[in-house]
């Protein structure tokens, strides 16, 4: 049995993780093999994290970046309904 996905977590919750999947695949003349793909992460904010700090977190880094001629982006990534426009 292998994990499908693994999730390796920086020193704190504001320091930089992966996540790592795992996909099986087949080879045209069946050999089996797993390509890996890797996502680095920021951070995550579990439910009980409020408004102001994913804010401080997250996004007013990247305004500064903006306001000095910088492009950024904040890709927020979640279930329906779990407050990502907020």
């Amino acid at each position: 049995e292998q994990d499908i996905v693994t999730v390796l977590p920086g020193a704190s919750d504001a320091a930089v993780g992966h996540v790592t999947l795992d996909e099986h695949k087949t080879k045209v003349d069946l050999t089996a093999y797993v390509e890996k793909h890797t996502f680095a992460f920021d951070a995550v904010h579990d439910e009980a994290a409020g408004n102001v700090a994913i804010y401080d977190s997250t996004v007013r880094p990247l305004v500064s970046t903006v306001l000095e001629g910088g492009n950024a982006t904040c890709f927020a990534y979640g279930q329906t309904g779990s407050g990502k426009t907020y």
